[in-house]
């Protein structure tokens, strides 16, 4: 059985642990040899938690006469210890070895919740297995800025760019949301710079987070792949993990439609992924260029009719965000 996100993760924090404690163990037999002493002192500064155990379990925890008598010790071992590590000729502080994250002490966890530290590396494989590189993996709902949609009215539109993409920011939340329990796929039409791939990789971030597994893939690099697998060709470990995710992962997302060399090869790897996917219920986002009509004669009467069939159609309109963007200095 494959591991899952959340194993992966918990395994670099367990071999970052173990990576600590192996070291620490090097530099204690490393300091023992060299000054027998200090085994002695280490010995004793373990058995100090210990005995504040014992106080509290006896209930003499609060009598400060005692556990400041224990806590004076402990210093004076420490001072010892200083003083004959830097006599040996090691750094006072060589055998304090500090934590990767001093919030758990490398444990994966901070008051019985997962530590950051545990959820930043499952954050970071779960974008790696999405797909998503650092950039995209910023694109989120929160980041979405509806004041790049002009909010005049166009009467070719029935309405302004930003109110059309205020109802499709809202689906797109609602798509993320009701992932469970709704069978919509989404089809985000429209000209280039209009924020299908920005709200694509929204999607993606949030189903991320509820540990979803989702791949994210450019049709104008995935067709290549399946065609060099197709003919036999070398392909690289993460095309060969690509295509394997593709009917497997909960969401796909295709970006970029279009963009492809168009053959009939592409025209029937299209028509097996989306109809397969379809056929088991795992969701998918197609983000393109082309209109119903351009869909229609790129590929043929059958991807289309799969296509507009099968999923919700969401039109961007408006003015290139990136070419305002360049001009405020943003790109």
């Amino acid at each position: 059985m494959a591991e899952s996100i959340y194993e992966k993760a918990a395994k670099i924090i367990a071999e970052r642990k173990e990576k600590r404690k192996n070291e620490l163990s090097r530099r204690r037999s490393e300091v023992f040899i060299k000054e027998p002493r200090i085994k002695e002192i280490e010995e004793e500064l373990d058995r100090y938690g210990i005995r504040m155990l014992n106080l509290i379990a006896n209930g003499e925890y609060d009598e400060n006469r005692a556990v400041s008598a224990i806590t004076a010790e402990n210093r004076e071992f420490v001072k010892e210890r200083e003083r004959l590590l830097t006599g040996a000729g090691f750094d006072k502080d060589y055998l304090n070895l500090g934590y990767y994250c001093t919030k758990c002490e490398d444990s994966g966890f901070d008051g019985g919740k997962i530590c950051s530290c545990l959820q930043k590396e499952i954050t970071e494989i779960a974008l790696k297995e999405a797909n998503l590189s650092t950039l995209l993996s910023e694109q989120t709902f929160d980041n979405f800025k509806l004041s790049y949609y002009s909010a005049d009215f166009v009467p070719e539109y029935g309405c302004s760019p930003r109110e059309n993409m205020q109802a499709i920011l809202s689906e797109c939340r609602s798509f993320a949301q009701n992932f469970d329990t709704s069978d919509e796929n989404l089809l985000f039409c429209g000209a280039c710079g209009l924020g299908k791939t920005f709200l694509s990789s929204a999607v993606a971030n949030e189903l991320i987070k509820k540990e979803k597994d989702v791949l994210y893939v450019s049709c104008n690099a995935l067709f290549p792949i399946l065609e060099d697998m197709h003919f036999g060709r070398e392909v690289s470990q993460n095309a060969q993990y690509i295509v394997k995710k593709l009917g497997e992962c909960d969401l796909l997302i295709l970006d970029d439609l279009g963009s492809e060399f168009v053959t009939q090869f592409t025209c029937a790897e299209l028509f097996r992924i989306i109809n397969s996917r379809l056929i088991a219920g795992r969701k998918m986002i197609i983000s393109t260029n082309l209109n119903r009509n351009m869909l229609k004669n790129t590929y043929n009467e059958r991807i289309a009719s799969r296509i507009t069939g099968g999923f919700s159609m969401l039109e961007f309109l408006g003015d290139d965000i990136r070419s305002i963007k360049k001009l405020e200095g943003k790109l």
